[in-house]
């Protein structure tokens, strides 16, 4: 039983770790876009200066970000070392796999929080930057009871 246990606890640990997902946005984060170029955390910092609150936010979230490693790292840490244990053939301890599990659930949210305001902080800068000078187009398909046609609108 404790086993199976271990292997389940195991099994949950690598499919949250493998849950994240790549966006590219016209400008940002982890994995963000700005023209053809991709942006890592610092080339972000130095996108956002320019837009105060954006670059506080960011900020903040770099803090989350360090806090969800450290938890996430520790939690790692004693559910590994208790599965190595489990392994070598000794005893689970019970307190340190549920403290390593539990430390892995709070840093769950910690890192979603820290990706919203990723998000939010590029979103805002985003928001203000000035609308570009090109016309836009919207083309449209368009269908009534008797007819059919494309619209094109600028």
């Amino acid at each position: 039983m404790k086993i199976i246990f271990t292997l389940l606890i195991l099994f949950f640990n690598l499919i949250l770790s493998q849950g994240q997902e790549i966006k590219k946005i016209s400008t940002g984060g982890y994995h963000y876009q700005l023209g053809d170029d991709f942006l890592n955390i610092s080339d972000l910092d130095r996108v956002l200066e320019s837009n105060e609150e954006a670059h506080r936010l960011l900020y903040d979230a770099r803090q989350y970000r360090g806090i969800s490693q450290i938890l996430g790292f520790a939690g790692g840490a004693l559910i590994g070392y208790q599965l190595g244990n489990l392994i070598a053939g000794k005893d689970f301890d019970n307190v340190q796999g549920f403290l390593g599990a539990g430390l892995i659930a709070i840093a769950i949210p910690i890192n979603i929080r820290q990706t919203r305001k990723i998000e939010t902080a590029v979103d805002l800068y985003n928001s203000g930057l000035n609308p570009s000078s090109e016309p836009s187009a919207q083309l449209s398909f368009i269908s009534t009871g008797t007819s059919i046609g494309l619209s094109l609108r600028f």
